[in-house]
């Protein structure tokens, strides 16, 4: 089959288009021959944003079937074959690294409430954006503050509006996304802005002088609206990236070990201190506490996962994973000596629920759980 062919077909699967007789011819045809991988895709999103579709359809089975995870094993080798022809990791596996010498005690809850998601407007009054109506939000600066539904936020520019801050600061908006929440905004220069569970976005209510700049406390993916003349620049934990007009993800969680930016499309620039490394899509940059970079391909999977509904774990030791876990559960997990050593990688949705996700690791990690409440034992 040409690839444009099976590219169509691909497509059909992933939305559910196809009938059972191109679903079988597909699963069998890629069971047995999985060597697309260095087909030319129109850019690395597409590429990735193509497995996720097609992790998503057979995770519809799995989950959506009634059906415990045990016996819907077996959608894992189609899935894994799917995906590794489009460049993936979609299993577990368990890898070996040092133990720790005691319980390890995982707590990612964040410090503000997590009743819902939350906007700090300039003159510091809180709202809840859950609970309020679709409509404007707030004028202020030249913006008009729009909530279009229950997941996003729009700063629309009043042509009318004054545009230059008359106290001589620019007015600042800060919006809160506590644990198990994501949103999405578009900023007063049309760049949109995915921000996933336990973050904190701060920017201005209209972007004046020479540069967009904008703070950021957790993790958040980026389409930064193209103006060559005003670079769009994300502050995190010391770390500075400073674009004209791309796509990218930025991860840069307190209790990591660094900031970790990676490119899916465009150019940036990432510094701290006096160090600087130029990215290409699917480069990525680690930027650690002592202030190196570390640059490397790959992670873009990882990386755009989490605003598609996924989890991935790309060998990743337990103690990463359950901070994820932990994250967007709000539960707060005690890691015992001998389960710190193992690594895993794969994939999970995270809708399904934290005891499913836990049974997966348990079942393929050789490792036990037990959960009460907000708190969570491996051993």
């Amino acid at each position: 089959m040409k690839q444009e062919a099976f590219r169509k077909l691909l497509r059909r699967y992933a939305n559910g288009d196809c009938t059972e007789k191109e679903r079988k011819f597909l699963e069998d045809l890629v069971l047995h021959n999985p060597v697309v991988g260095n087909w030319e895709w129109n850019s690395e999103e597409e590429k990735v944003l193509m497995g996720i579709r097609i992790k998503q359809a057979i995770d519809e089975r799995r989950f959506g079937s009634g059906r415990s995870i045990r016996n819907m094993r077996w959608y894992w080798p189609v899935a894994a074959s799917l995906l590794v022809a489009l460049g993936g990791w979609w299993f577990f596996r368990v890898g070996t690294m040092e133990s720790a010498d005691k319980p390890l005690r995982i707590t990612e809850t964040s410090a503000f409430p997590s009743d819902g998601v939350r906007l700090t407007l300039a003159d510091g009054s809180v709202i809840s954006l859950d609970s309020l109506d679709k409509g404007v939000v707030d004028v202020a600066s030249g913006s008009e503050i729009i909530k279009l539904d229950a997941g996003k936020l729009v700063y629309a520019h009043l042509e009318s509006g004054d545009l230059v801050p008359k106290h001589g600061k620019q007015p600042m908006n800060t919006i809160h996304i506590p644990n198990g929440k994501q949103f999405q905004l578009t900023l007063p220069d049309g760049t949109d802005v995915w921000v996933n569970t336990a973050t904190t976005l701060t920017y201005p209510v209209s972007f004046t002088g020479g540069k967009r700049s904008v703070e950021l406390d957790g993790e958040a993916y980026f389409e930064v609206a193209k103006d060559e003349s005003r670079p769009f620049e994300v502050v995190a934990n010391g770390t500075s990236i400073v674009v004209t007009g791309t796509r990218f993800n930025v991860s840069a969680y307190a209790s990591d070990n660094g900031v970790t930016t990676t490119l899916v499309e465009g150019g940036v620039t990432v510094r701290a201190g006096a160090r600087e490394a130029e990215l290409s899509p699917g480069d990525q940059a680690i930027v650690g506490k002592s202030g190196k970079i570390e640059r490397r391909r790959g992670g873009v999977e990882q990386a755009l996962a989490w605003k598609n509904g996924y989890f991935i774990f790309d060998d990743m030791d337990i103690q990463a994973v359950m901070r994820s876990v932990a994250r967007w559960y709000d539960v707060r997990v005690t890691i015992g000596v001998g389960v710190s050593a193992k690594r895993f990688g794969g994939s999970f949705p995270i809708t399904a629920g934290v005891d499913e996700l836990l049974t997966d690791l348990e079942t393929v990690g050789n490792i036990k759980f037990e959960r009460e409440g907000k708190e969570v034992e491996l051993k």
